[in-house]
């Protein structure tokens, strides 16, 4: 598949199916190029320049108002005070501000090692599969991939787990309002509500700290850290919003996304049966190969130039972590599954904003996925079907996916 560059645009519906050769197309020949998401905004296509302006302080990662420049301008003024409370989160924050913050997020999840988290996704994992008894197809999205880290972080949470359904529908919200490309203000006003909404629910839930689990989230967050700094009850809730939201999508996509590249290459699966020690690489590449995350957005802290291209100060700069991922002047045969393979993939972001869930989401992927395999070792995707991958490249992966059993 070809495309001119100055015809290139996310909304292509070409690429909610597969990106990689759109990618590939526009990298080998426009690396950094202007696109017309966001009003105006720069996409890196290189592991080069999306590695290096991740880096770059010149880029911000204050964007909680990133969304809204989708909207028209005489639009966005309705949602100034959603976006500020979209600005209370740590991931947008910079400087000392977001160091405090980030240290004191990162104490929390030390408490939630990957031996308590892998015991909460052991357990879900079993139930969710043990459903499955006297069926011989399932949809592996909708009866694993998508309720499985919701059940998993709204247990960590300290909320219950039977609240996962809704938590996840209100977070879906959120997710579809950094992922998608074409927003409109009612897409804006739901991700409102639904913000609303889990702050409401997640205030209830912080009101009785007797009743959250001394290991869980919103506990941690709403105790005093070592730093000195604490956040209020509102700020607490506020890092739950944004870990429901920033921790579902992506957990939900790599599962299927995996579990289909497999398919793709069969004799990668062999090596996985053949050597389990090869799980932890392989959880990595299944990131390189098919990130969740397609891209990482940034805003101009500055006007500046780079490889002859003029950025303004408030520009959106988005590198590209799949076309990135599968760079070739980065990794040999990137458009190749090599569950061997231990080369660095940029899916977790990089630099000081680095995915805070990213060891969670290693230990739920490695556990997700090795146990259905063990447990499922017939499993293949079903050929009567055809895989359906979700309408925004923000988020890339699959709405269903039907496999026998």
């Amino acid at each position: 598949m070809s495309m001119r560059t100055d015809e290139f645009s996310f909304s292509n519906p070409e690429l909610f199916v597969d990106p990689y050769p759109v990618y590939r197309d526009i990298r080998e020949r426009d690396p950094f190029h202007h696109s017309r998401m966001y009003g105006g905004s720069w996409v890196l296509f290189s592991h080069e320049s999306a590695t290096a302006l991740l880096r770059s302080s010149r880029l911000t990662n204050n964007r909680a108002a990133l969304p809204l420049l989708a909207l028209p301008e005489d639009e966005r003024s309705e949602f100034s005070g959603f976006a500020d409370f979209l600005g209370t989160w740590t991931a947008f924050h910079e400087g000392e501000a977001h160091m405090l913050r980030r240290h004191r997020m990162d104490e929390v999840f030390r408490v939630l090692t990957p031996a308590v988290v892998g015991r909460v996704v052991q357990d879900v994992v079993d139930h969710l599969i043990s459903r499955w008894d006297g069926r011989s197809r399932v949809d592996l999205v909708a009866d694993y991939a998508k309720p499985l880290p919701a059940m998993v972080l709204t247990r960590l949470m300290g909320a219950r787990e039977s609240d996962h359904h809704v938590l996840g529908e209100w977070a879906d919200d959120l997710a579809y309002l950094f992922g998608a490309s074409d927003l409109i203000a009612d897409d804006v006003r739901r991700a409102q509500r639904s913000a609303e909404a889990l702050m409401s629910y997640l205030h209830d839930l912080a009101s009785d700290m007797a009743r959250l689990p001394e290991a869980s989230i919103l506990g941690g967050l709403l105790s005093s850290g070592s730093s000195g700094f604490s956040f209020t009850q509102a700020q607490a809730c506020a890092q739950c919003v944004l870990l429901l939201f920033a921790g579902l999508e992506p957990s939900r996509h790599i599962i299927g996304s995996a579990v289909l590249a497999l398919e793709r290459f069969p004799q990668q699966r062999r090596l996985l049966d053949d050597n389990p020690r090869l799980w932890p690489s392989a959880v990595e590449e299944f990131l390189r190969y098919d990130p969740p995350v397609q891209y990482i957005g940034r805003l101009a802290a500055e006007s500046f130039s780079y490889h002859g291209h003029r950025i303004h100060k408030g520009q959106a700069v988005l590198p590209s972590v799949g076309s990135a991922n599968r760079d070739p002047r980065h990794y040999r045969d990137p458009d190749v599954l090599d569950v061997r393979r231990r080369a660095k993939h940029l899916s977790m972001g990089e630099g000081v904003h680095r995915c805070i869930g990213a060891g969670m989401v290693r230990t739920q992927t490695a556990i997700a996925l090795r146990t259905l395999l063990n447990r499922k070792p017939q499993l293949r995707v079903c050929t009567d079907t055809t895989p359906d991958w979700n309408s925004y490249v923000g988020f890339h992966g699959l709405k269903s996916l039907v496999v026998s059993l």
